[in-house]
């Protein structure tokens, strides 16, 4: 046997960067790095040319470098592909490629219209309804450009105007957001959360706990498997009051979703007793870390990804091409303001005016937009890494910081 073919599986993904090839199964989540030399490099190349269809042909006296032989027998091992004899007929294996057949370029291509199918993309909806709330919450106008939370403003969205865009998505099954400063002073909230009952989606309210109404009749109306309330905490305090207001919502038997704060490691410590606390009585607690320009350390040290979290990453093949398509975070979701601007993320420029046709909206942001396709393919330094292959989407957390890879990686 003078040549072999070695082939790879079709499940196999395989990215780069400037030293090292990444290999990732897809089928069983294991992942292998190689560090690049010529003879590796050549071969690599060819594997990658869909042309070859993911297979290549070695000399066997070629595998007498030490490094050809420990990735062929490595590929081998870990299950990415194997070998046969070279006079046998090649192998004919499809590389795993993208292929969007609805993508916005693909369309156009075929001068389809793209606002054909476009709602059937959109399943979350997040509208704050009222900006009005009696508190002071610190950071108030700038946490809820990082994740879902209230913020106070002045405007009132027309509740004439929601119940149209309501109607207008009604079928699509859009999972409903209602948030503002203090939702449960918005006026027709009842008739809101009565055409959102009809929607078949879990919908949210989100909410202050200091905004939970000692009055809670109008949540004991409601179709309990519809709803759920995410209920805030942005200061830790008076803690006997947010226990006491648990287990109220808990003997009306709605869903309760706690989120806490914080911004330091005391707060977290702070956070994990309350959570502690709280777990007999809600159906779940997350801590959400928020920046404020100046816990940076704080960040590097519970948000930053480092490699033991990218080692334990699972993707299968079709969430590996949604990272190279999309992203994750905030594809599919729309958020509209009190004042009525729509908005696929709240920290670009805004798509429209609830008035405008929602079709239309849609269509710019998938074909031009910069929040549903943001992918760490298009953005530096992470478009040089070989874990973009594998590395969540970017999320609102880069945009604050001003950094794309908030990561303990060298990407270069």
């Amino acid at each position: 046997m003078k040549m072999i073919w070695l082939y790879l599986y079709p499940f196999v993904f395989i990215s780069e960067d400037l030293d090292n090839f990444l290999f990732y199964n897809s089928l069983i989540f294991k992942r292998i790095c190689f560090k690049k030399n010529t003879i590796l490099v050549s071969i690599v190349k060819q594997l990658q040319d869909i042309d070859q269809l993911y297979s290549v042909k070695i000399h066997v006296k070629d595998l007498e470098d030490v490094h050809l032989l420990n990735f062929v027998e490595t590929i081998q091992a870990l299950g990415l592909g194997d070998i046969i004899e070279g006079n046998l007929e090649k192998p004919l294996i499809m590389p795993p490629v993208l292929n969007l057949q609805k993508s916005a370029e693909r369309l156009k291509e075929h001068k389809v219209p793209i606002g054909e199918n476009i709602l059937s993309y959109l399943h979350e909806v997040s509208i704050y309804v009222s900006g009005t709330c009696l508190f002071n919450c610190p950071d108030c106008q700038d946490r809820y450009k990082q994740y879902l939370c209230c913020t106070k403003s002045a405007d009132v969205l027309d509740p004439a105007l929601l119940k149209n865009f309501l109607f207008s998505t009604y079928y699509t099954g859009a999972a409903i957001t209602l948030s503002g400063g203090n939702i449960f002073q918005y006026k027709g909230l009842e008739d809101i959360l009565s055409i959102l009952e009809g929607i078949d989606a879990i919908h949210t309210l989100v909410s202050d706990w200091r905004n939970i109404p000692e009055d809670l009749r109008l949540l004991s109306r409601i179709r309990k498997e519809s709803f759920r309330l995410k209920i805030l905490v942005n200061e830790l305090a008076d803690v006997s009051s947010i226990i006491a207001i648990a287990q109220k919502i808990k003997n009306l038997q709605i869903k309760q979703c706690w989120e806490i704060g914080i911004t330091s490691f005391p707060e977290y410590e702070d956070a994990e007793i309350l959570g502690e606390q709280l777990s007999g009585l809600v159906d779940d607690v997350t801590i959400r870390p928020f920046y404020t320009g100046e816990n940076i350390d704080f960040f590097e040290e519970c948000i930053f990804i480092d490699q033991e979290e990218l080692d334990n990453i699972e993707l299968d093949k079709q969430g590996v091409f949604a990272l190279q398509a999309l992203n994750t975070n905030n594809f599919g979701k729309i958020t509209i303001l009190s004042d009525g601007n729509v908005y696929a993320n709240v920290n670009e420029k805004p798509l429209g005016h609830i008035q405008d046709p929602i079709k239309e909206m849609l269509c710019e942001e998938l074909e031009k937009g910069t929040s549903w396709r943001r992918t760490r393919y298009d953005l530096e330094p992470c478009s040089q890494c070989r874990y973009k292959l594998i590395c969540p989407s970017p999320s609102n957390y880069e945009l604050a910081i001003g950094k794309n890879n908030l990561c303990h990686i060298n990407p270069l």
